[in-house]
């Protein structure tokens, strides 16, 4: 499994980069070299609109006389004069309000422009949500909502920075340089391990402590290898910073575990228990797109009561839960996704259209709405039960996307 990593995330990884340049802010008068549309300072492409009145600006360096906006061959807005620009080489805009009462989900936006006698038109992808969701999507209208780091570290039990980790003081002794575990049992707590850490024997215990593997480059912060069985990290934190995953791959369980810095946090494999822990702001690493929690094959994993959120800054990045099965024994069994608080990603819960899946469940789950496209996308015609997943700030039951 590792080694087609970065094979196959090279793909996805292009994919992320291009939606994150289509949502990226132009310059408000900047001269464009092809028509846009315009929601505040960004593109329209693949925005989440509100199902109300927005309004939307399109530019063209092309002269162009009228703009009307429609749905579905349906005028959404009034037609309106262009106006022309400011100094010579500029863009020719138009200002009007789309109504998006009633829609619901993706669906094509369309601005057309009339020249004269000839028209053009140019159409969008856009998702439009309940205005009560849409918070922090962009526009003049927007309203204001607690920081990321405020609502995840809310002292209401929820993990977070008052919940997981090294809590309570510092650890009592430090271990300076990588460490490979080879005895069976053994069992540091309250170090802080100033390396990175491969264990290659059975029922090993890492626990009240700290490791701080910040370098660049390396594949796994704390690594199971081939054949280790039982590791068990809790109340630790793990400051990846730089690596390609925080923790892998198999035959582990994390609880109340801080795991951040690294471009995927946690990778499972077979025999895996991810319980009461926040993992969080991952990095965005050349090559690799980047999840909060991922896997390629797997069996017999649970992922419950965790806080899962890969976005860090303004970069939601890929996904709080990725899985798919192109690598390994090809498929994924006996998976549970429970309980947890998701957010971030450009879908919070991506599954591959050709995963190969027995027996998945996502259930319980409340999401953010910091998504850029939605709370998940799940294929058709696969064995996913779903159930009892809500929005996070309205209550509202969440549907998936299909491929």
């Amino acid at each position: 499994m590792p080694s087609t990593k970065r094979t196959w995330k090279a793909v996805l990884a292009a994919v992320g980069t291009a939606a994150v340049l289509a949502a990226g802010t132009v310059p408000a008068h900047a001269a464009s070299t092809s028509p846009w549309i315009a929601y505040g300072s960004t593109s329209v492409n693949n925005a989440r609109l509100p199902a109300t009145g927005v309004q939307l600006t399109t530019r063209s360096p092309k002269p162009f006389d009228t703009l009307t906006y429609t749905v579905g061959g349906r005028a959404v807005s009034a037609t309106v004069s262009a106006t022309p620009p400011a100094a010579p080489g500029g863009d020719w805009t138009a200002t009007a309000t789309a109504d998006l009462s009633g829609l619901a989900g993706r669906l094509s936006l369309t601005a057309k422009m009339v020249s004269g006698r000839s028209s053009s038109s140019l159409a969008k992808s856009v998702r439009v949500v309940d205005p009560a969701s849409s918070l922090g999507a962009g526009g003049a209208a927007v309203v204001k909502r607690p920081s990321r780091s405020v609502r995840v570290q809310a002292t209401d039990g929820r993990p977070g920075a008052f919940t997981t980790g090294l809590r309570g003081g510092r650890a009592q002794r430090v271990l300076t340089g990588d460490q490979t575990i080879t005895r069976d049992g053994t069992v540091l707590d309250g170090v802080q391990i100033e390396g990175c850490v491969v264990v290659k024997a059975d029922d090993v215990v890492i626990r009240g402590s700290k490791v701080n593997c910040r370098r660049k480059g390396r594949q796994v912060a704390v690594q199971v290898a081939d054949g280790a069985r039982n590791l068990l990290v809790e109340d630790t934190e793990i400051d990846a910073t730089g690596a390609d995953v925080g923790v892998g791959w198999g035959n582990y369980t994390l609880r109340r575990v801080n795991l951040h810095g690294s471009a995927d946090g946690a990778r499972w494999g077979t025999n895996v228990l991810i319980e009461d822990s926040w993992i969080h702001d991952m990095s965005r690493e050349d090559g690799l797109h980047s999840d909060a929690v991922q896997t390629t094959s797997a069996s017999d994993v649970v992922v419950r009561r965790n806080v899962l959120d890969p976005s860090n800054g303004g970069d939601p990045l890929n996904s709080a839960v990725m899985i798919g099965t192109e690598t390994g024994a090809q498929r994924l069994e006996n998976v549970l996704i429970e309980g947890n608080r998701l957010g971030g990603g450009s879908y919070t819960i991506n599954v591959r259209g050709d995963a190969n899946i027995t027996g998945l469940v996502i259930r319980g789950n409340t999401f953010e709405d910091n998504s850029r496209y939605g709370a998940m996308i799940l294929p058709t015609g696969k064995d996913i039960t779903v159930s009892g997943n809500v929005m996070g700030w309205t209550g509202a039951e969440v549907a998936p996307d299909r491929w």
